[in-house]
């Protein structure tokens, strides 16, 4: 019994000791945060007694007290500190998994804000930006004991609420959609939200793996990339090292150990390099009399090593740059002196070694000169030269562009201004694509398509630089710079040659579009294209020309129709038409005469149901035509008239609850079960099942869609002979270790084919018999992305 209450003294003990630490560090978190503020903007942190703490916090309000009005209770509380009591309330008794209060978040993501120096509204917003999302407190209760602008700057953050949504992909699309919304009338929502995901990364050693693995690949797909595209190095390298980390732990680790082998090895060359480059800037005359002159050298993230190995299929030991170095000058010309004093004393590695992006800033609003040069002991060595503002743009990025804005002329947060409308044109594209894009599926893939991968950077004729993804074609360019030039584009030149619309641009191209008002777009063009733009605006168009399409038909069948079933004839069915139009239309629920030819044309609605409702059904049928049923039966447009001659239950598909439908699968993209897919009503086959995407689903009647589903019930799927494509390294094993992927998987290659690509790699087509992609493809894909 006394062995029971001592442990039990113990375990309390534990709990009490546990809490006073955890308080203590809420404590130090939230002095440390505003004596950072303090050092960059006193007046946001004024009026806080620091000294006076315990006061606050003995008597602090509860907020979450609806008999309580915070503006009346905490009127005299300055913002900063009333926006971390008022979340510290709306989060008592909510952990982190780490067993952390979850008040701790909120902190650390104002501190990396605050690492940014942004301004006030964007701190407080750090400070709430959960408040909503995870728990009673409302955005009117934030306005009210705030201000409308700290309310509009949480609800960009605020993930979408609880809403029905058919899938994670369709509410990870809504996240996104919002939050880019929410950017474009204020840059600091997205600020915000990639402290917050920065600080999530930072903890993600607590989450359980799968839903690590999930926030890991989902931020290197999407923040990471925005972050490189914000020009904000800094946060870009620290979200890489971590999903890196996460997502491939045993080569993070080898890497890990293989840089640390020889650490003692660099830090001597980096401190010798150091001192070289001191002495050459001084005897240019740079750092003196007061001059800013800072020399530093740094270490390539793993990350980055691993990637450079990979696209150049090189060993670790054949990494030469390793150690970057960095020059910080007061002055564009000192740039250039100190690139002259480099060169004097070590020899370029090369002519494509040198890159001038203060003359040509990246989109991003980035501007150095980059040198590769042979420096002490034969090694390549990398310089990066840049003035003091340039530096910090260079790691904070939009954050750095924003702050000076603010500083210079007071301007708005958004991106609109015509001083930012080259560097954040991408963002306004990505906006516009928001706007457009109704597909959750290919929302998403556009918005990564548009945030990741590589540039080329390519010239007009006039001398403009653009920013392309790499693997951009000519008609890429084209509809970069206007969607009308795309849809006419009728040929290019290529520094003065004439080329191909697939030809592929790459870096310093001067690229002519030759327009062509007799050309159109083409479906075979969504081969050629690689940007969302492009691909949409090409989409649009075949959309938009089978529309037209469905309107003459539909209009041409209705004037043929009137000749036929008019008891009196052409001119007086016309007539007869003509005065019953508006009925006929309110009748069928249309707006216009333009949208009941459209249905007639698509065949949505029947001829013969038109004809009726204008001469009645005893006229339709003295023409001795087919009746209704017999007409919709043969024109496909009755779901349950749909039923295959033989019963074939083992398609794998569902259409609402049946199972028993006349089912093709379409050849073109072969869809896989577990993949995304819908149904179009066909005439004579059935529905014929598509993969979302595929680009015959533009020529399909949106209103002949229809919703399927893959059989939860395996007894209902048969096996199906499908091809898979797959882009793998061209080195030993490699080819081995894929096929052993999918054996383990549990299915047998039926034949393979390999072909080595222009680009190295290699491309292999398998054929195999196959139920689902869930297991195997996400098998081979762990194995080819390692």
């Amino acid at each position: 019994m006394d062995s029971f209450q001592c442990e039990c003294q113990e375990d309390k003990d534990d709990f009490v000791d546990t809490q006073r630490r955890y308080d203590q560090l809420v404590r130090d978190l939230f002095i440390s945060l505003v004596e950072k503020v303090k050092a960059y903007n006193l007046e946001a942190v004024e009026g806080i007694d620091l000294s006076n703490l315990d006061h606050y916090e003995q008597d602090r309000i509860d907020f979450n007290d609806n008999n309580n009005d915070p503006t009346d209770h905490a009127r005299l509380l300055p913002p900063f500190l009333k926006a971390y009591l008022f979340a510290k309330s709306a989060h008592q008794g909510q952990c982190r998994k780490s067993g952390e209060p979850y008040i701790t978040h909120p902190l650390h993501v104002a501190h990396i804000l605050a690492d940014l120096k942004l301004d006030a509204p964007s701190l407080l917003a750090a400070l709430l930006h959960d408040t909503v999302e995870d728990t009673p407190v409302t955005l009117r209760d934030i306005s009210h004991a705030f201000s409308p602008e700290i309310a509009r700057l949480v609800d960009g953050v605020t993930k979408v609420g609880e809403l029905p949504f058919a899938s994670r992909e369709e509410r990870q699309s809504e996240n996104y959609r919002k939050m880019i919304l929410a950017t474009a009338r204020d840059i600091r929502v997205v600020l915000v939200k990639l402290a917050d995901r920065t600080h999530n990364v930072r903890t993600l050693q607590y989450m359980p793996p799968e839903k690590r693995r999930q926030i890991a690949l989902e931020t290197m797909e999407i923040y990471a990339p925005l972050a490189h595209r914000l020009g904000m190095h800094r946060l870009k390298t620290e979200l890489e090292e971590e999903c890196f980390r996460h997502l491939y732990p045993e080569r993070y680790e080898e890497l890990e150990g293989r840089v640390r082998e020889k650490a003692a090895e660099r830090r001597e060359y980096e401190g010798q390099v150091v001192r070289e480059l001191e002495r050459r800037m001084k005897e240019a005359g740079l750092g003196t009399c007061g001059t800013t002159l800072e020399v530093t050298g740094r270490t390539k993230g793993l990350y980055s090593i691993h990637c450079k190995m990979k696209r150049q299929r090189i060993e670790f030991d054949d990494v030469h740059d390793k150690i970057g170095f960095r020059i910080v000058v007061d002055d564009v010309e000192s740039c250039y002196r100190a690139l002259g004093a480099i060169h004097s004393r070590w020899k370029p590695a090369g002519t494509g070694k040198i890159k001038d992006y203060i003359a040509l800033p990246k989109p991003n609003g980035y501007r150095s000169l980059h040198t590769t040069v042979i420096g002490p002991r034969g090694k390549r060595i990398e310089v990066q030269i840049r003035t003091t503002e340039m530096h910090e743009v260079a790691e904070s990025g939009i954050a750095a562009h924003w702050i000076y804005k603010q500083r210079n002329r007071g301007g708005r947060s958004g991106v609109g201004s015509e001083k930012d409308a080259a560097q954040f044109a991408w963002l306004r594209e990505l906006l516009a694509e928001v706007r457009r894009q109704n597909d959750p599926i290919e929302f998403i893939d556009s918005v990564k398509e548009d945030l990741f991968g590589r540039e080329v950077f390519v010239f007009s004729p006039e001398g403009d630089l653009y920013a392309l993804a790499r693997g951009s074609s000519v008609l890429d360019f084209a509809y970069l710079i206007h969607s009308d030039l795309g849809d006419h584009c009728g040929g290019a030149k290529v520094n003065g040659k004439m080329v191909t619309l697939k030809h592929l641009v790459q870096n310093g191209d001067t690229v002519e579009i030759l327009k062509s008002n007799h050309q159109t777009p083409k479906r075979e063009w969504l081969r050629y294209v690689r940007t969302s733009k492009a691909k949409n605006r090409i989409r649009a168009w075949l959309k938009r020309r089978q529309r037209e399409k469905s309107i003459f038909e539909g209009k041409a069948t209705i004037e043929q129709a009137l000749k036929k079933y008019s008891p009196r004839g052409a001119v007086e069915g016309k007539k007869e038409y003509q005065r019953n139009l508006q009925h006929l239309l309110n009748t069928l629920k249309l707006p216009d005469e333009k949208e009941l030819f459209a249905a007639v044309g698509y065949g949505r609605i029947s001829i013969e149901s038109v004809m009726k409702e204008l001469f009645g059904a005893s006229a339709i049928q003295s023409r001795g035509t087919k009746s209704i049923e017999k007409r919709e039966k043969d024109d496909g447009l009755v779901l349950q008239s749909i039923s295959p001659s033989k019963p074939s239950s083992k398609t794998g598909i569902v259409v609402g609850k049946e199972r028993n439908i006349l089912l093709t699968f379409c050849k073109n993209c072969t869809p896989l079960y577990g993949e995304h897919v819908l149904g179009v009503i066909t005439k004579g086959k059935g529905i014929k099942v598509h993969r979302q995407g595929c680009e015959h689903l533009l020529e399909a009647d949106e209103r002949r869609v229809v919703d399927v589903t893959w059989d939860t019930d395996s007894t209902h799927v048969a096996l199906r002979p499908i091809q898979i494509q797959v882009f793998l390294e061209d080195s030993p094993g490699v080819f081995a270790g894929m096929c052993n992927a999918i054996s383990q998987a549990g299915y047998n290659i039926g034949n393979v084919s390999l072909r080595k690509m222009s680009n190295g790699r290699g491309l292999a087509r398998i054929c195999f018999v196959f139920v689902s992609i869930l297991s195997t493809i996400s098998s081979i894909d762990t194995f080819v992305l390692i």
